[in-house]
């Protein structure tokens, strides 16, 4: 088990457990309707975002209200989002003033700048893109507790922003407050046949293919200085899964059939690092 194996084997006095209390309506504050849309999403539905003002790669839950009102508004030629709160307004570039890259006042002027460059249709649409996929978090973040305990203020925005860590997707159901003690310890399995990766692996993982968006992403200016971080980047990945394949061969009180699939899905993602070329 997971956590017993992080208290015995580092010596942690406790762990924490964050997003699978998302579906503990007990402890945390999401609304119905979220909460809905959490217990029926696989894998595919959370991802690593550039979506935060403040430019910090995040997850993200691909069908959250905040995600689709974007999308609207950006669809009918509106792109951003009113800045009422300014908790996050941190940008420069256009005023003397700090504005917010979710705002609609930033996006608008950031796109005219876009339109002045000489780029090829695809450039261009991906610049758009990473312009136009910012949201507000000082408005969406707040936005699931108002709708929950019906405290929302007239004409207040209600669509609502979450960011669930990837190993949400293999929880399926809302639970009590005791049964996920109880699967946090081991007492019950929450997860009984559900197929998911090891933790460390699935963290691996997210790191490769962080690896490779940001590589693919500097294709065009690679200078030295960059070369050299992936380069040392790639490099620690490995030292990591070196790691991985000597600390799971000296671990007697696992399962045979559990060191042979953690061993052959290491091996899976070691090739697919070794075949991302800087």
């Amino acid at each position: 088990m997971e956590n017993e194996f992080l208290l015995d084997r580092y010596d942690v006095d406790a762990t924490g457990w964050g997003s699978p209390f998302l579906l503990v309506p007990e402890v945390t504050n999401v609304d119905n309707e979220t909460l809905k849309q959490l217990e029926g999403a696989g894998e595919q539905d959370f991802y690593l975002s550039g979506a935060s003002p403040l430019g910090i790669p995040f997850n993200n839950f691909r069908y959250s209200s905040s995600e689709a009102q974007r999308v609207k508004r950006l669809d009918a030629g509106r792109p951003g989002s009113p800045c009422t709160k300014k908790y996050l307004c941190t940008n420069t570039e256009f005023t003397e003033l700090p504005i917010c890259t979710a705002s609609r006042e930033y996006q608008n002027l950031k796109i005219k700048q876009l339109q002045t460059q000489v780029l090829s249709p695809v450039d261009y649409t991906e610049q758009l893109d990473k312009i136009t996929e910012k949201i507000c978090l000082c408005e969406g973040l707040c936005s699931s507790t108002y709708i929950k305990y019906q405290i929302v203020k007239p004409r207040e925005n209600k669509a609502v922003a979450i960011c669930p860590g990837p190993n949400l997707a293999y929880f399926s159901n809302t639970y009590s407050l005791e049964e996920m003690v109880k699967h946090i310890y081991g007492q019950v399995d929450l997860l009984d046949k559900v197929k998911r990766p090891h933790m460390f692996l699935k963290e691996l993982n997210l790191y490769v293919d962080y690896l490779q968006a940001d590589i693919t992403a500097h294709l065009k200016n690679l200078d030295d200085k960059k070369r050299k971080q992936l380069v040392n980047f790639k490099a620690q990945l490995q030292e990591g899964i070196n790691y991985y394949k000597q600390l799971f061969n000296c671990l007697p009180n696992q399962a045979a059939d559990f060191l042979q699939a953690f061993y052959n899905e290491l091996i899976i993602s070691e090739n697919k690092l070794n075949g991302t070329v800087i």
